[in-house]
């Protein structure tokens, strides 16, 4: 086995905590970007216990702020020189509407201008590493999303709505991830999105409203899947050699599939891509 350089958001707890453990079992080096470093310290200490693999690094930022991604991000390419998987998995669900430090709605922040932060000062790192794969965990809920309303990402437009919000940043997702496979092709770097199922993860937890993080719980706990189940296709798309050449897919269940209809549209792909630069300052690709 190759050994790979695996940079996981969100790694501390959930889906990505399960995909790191189960990726530095394999012997894989496995990064952490998270937000809270007493968290991730004690993530660290558990990867370590149960891979029995030592190669275990932690970084911090807030992922909602592109100064605090630029700055880890720099960071992160002092210490070392090449990446060979970076997998989007961070996010966040907001049951108020309420504005990043960067004037972005913080669900959109989260949920898009994350990858896209991150993907765009890391990506030097990725020309640099082998057979590189980029992983965006999107949701079978971006198919309730009839469009993405740029309006939306910078101001409250009638009653907001927590479940529109979040799928709209889901459809922004696999909109990015189509867009990047095409892009990141001449530099032999796949783009792949997944969804993991309902599972049973604290994300609905930490949007601030107690009910609403009730409710995602108790439903959660009821419907949804381990954990365990929920990260195999992260799994798979970060190791597995029968997608090494494989890109710009919509992954469930370690098998592509369609996304919606809307998502392959190119001129949505092309406005969302274009605002994110705007608003980013930067040209990507």
């Amino acid at each position: 086995m190759n050994r790979k350089t695996i940079l996981i958001t969100g790694a501390n707890s959930g889906l990505g905590f399960e995909a790191a453990k189960q990726l530095a079992k394999q012997g894989h080096e496995i990064i952490l970007l998270c937000r809270n470093k007493e968290k991730g310290e004690i993530a660290v200490s558990e990867i370590k216990s149960y891979s029995n693999n030592q190669n275990i690094h932690l970084y911090t930022a807030n992922l909602a702020s592109q100064k605090s991604i630029e700055a880890v991000a720099q960071q992160i390419k002092k210490d070392i020189s090449k990446l060979d998987v970076l997998l989007n998995n961070a996010g966040g669900v907001f049951n108020n509407f309420q504005l990043s430090e960067d004037g972005i709605e913080m669900t959109i922040a989260n949920n898009h201008f994350n990858y896209f932060w991150l993907t765009y000062y890391l990506f030097d790192l990725l020309k640099n590493g082998k057979d590189a794969r980029i992983i965006n965990v999107a949701s079978d809920s971006h198919y309730s999303a009839k469009k993405n309303d740029i309006e939306s990402f910078y101001q409250k437009k009638g009653k907001y709505f927590v479940l529109s919000a979040y799928e709209q940043s889901k459809l922004a997702n696999v909109l990015f991830t189509y867009t990047l496979a095409e892009k990141a092709n001449p530099y032999n770097i796949t783009v792949n999105a997944l969804h993991p199922g309902f599972v049973y993860t604290p994300i609905g937890e930490k949007n601030g409203n107690k009910f609403f993080g009730m409710v995602w719980s108790a439903a959660s706990k009821l419907f949804g899947l381990s954990v365990e189940k929920g990260a195999r296709s992260h799994i798979y798309l970060a190791s597995s050699d029968e997608v090494k050449d494989i890109s710009g897919k919509y992954f469930h269940n370690c098998k592509a599939k369609k996304s919606s209809s809307i998502s392959y549209d190119k001129n949505l792909q092309a406005m969302l891509w274009n605002e994110s630069e705007r608003k980013s300052g930067f040209t990507f690709l």
